[in-house]
């Protein structure tokens, strides 16, 4: 019967502790949380049911769910404050339909086969690639589509987020970062820095700032 009242005792314990690591790690939804997030909060899940089952050892289990949330959470601010961290941990989004066309060498660069494709495609109501617009894997494996019924004039990956260019994106464009600051310079915007996001759209880079939005025209051929 004590063993009994320890474990309840302790899993109400951990419950109120994880609902309190859980609400620091910060507010996101299933859908949007990346593999390494994922397989961090199984992980200590796993360590917070050892701690309840194996009642000798709860000390150790709470210590080692606040070790990884600590962890998790100093690895969070590490991705906000470098960017390209956050590329190398998680990875980018891919661009992997254009057009209508299926980029084939991306489907293998993120380990996707076609045949995973038309069924993410299908889950879409999308029959075939040649409805689509673009399509982008993101970082959770999630697909967002851009039809030609509903076409958009907006280039949906950012070329540049929190002043640090994406190469990936300007890649997809078959443009280099040094169109890019070309482009910028041409306009007399010098200041990367200054960048919140900028996307391209229908001849113009849209650029996002803290104190506005500014859009600047393509004066070379694109």
């Amino acid at each position: 019967m004590l063993k009994v009242i320890v474990s309840i005792l302790l899993a109400g314990l951990f419950y109120v502790v994880l609902l309190v690591c859980f609400k620091l790690m910060g507010k996101r939804e299933v859908n949007q949380l990346s593999t390494v997030d994922i397989v961090i909060n199984i992980l200590i899940a796993n360590v917070a049911a050892g701690g309840i089952v194996e009642e000798e050892y709860w000390l150790d289990a709470l210590g080692g769910v606040l070790v990884l949330v600590l962890l998790q959470i100093l690895m969070a601010k590490f991705q906000i404050i470098h960017p390209r961290g956050r590329d190398i941990i998680e990875g980018e989004s891919s661009l992997i339909i254009k057009d209508g066309h299926v980029d084939y060498e991306e489907l293998k660069k993120i380990r996707v086969d076609l045949d995973d494709l038309m069924m993410l495609l299908r889950g879409d109501s999308v029959v075939a690639p040649e409805e689509v617009q673009y399509g982008i894997i993101e970082k959770n494996g999630k697909l967002t589509i851009y039809t030609k019924k509903n076409p958009t004039k907006t280039f949906p990956l950012p070329l540049v987020i929190s002043g640090q260019v994406k190469l990936k994106a300007l890649e997809s464009l078959n443009k280099d970062e040094n169109w890019l600051m070309n482009q910028l310079e041409i306009n007399e915007f010098y200041r990367l820095e200054q960048i919140e996001y900028l996307f391209y759209e229908d001849q113009k880079l849209i650029i996002y700032m803290k104190d506005g939005v500014k859009k600047l025209k393509i004066k070379a051929l694109f």
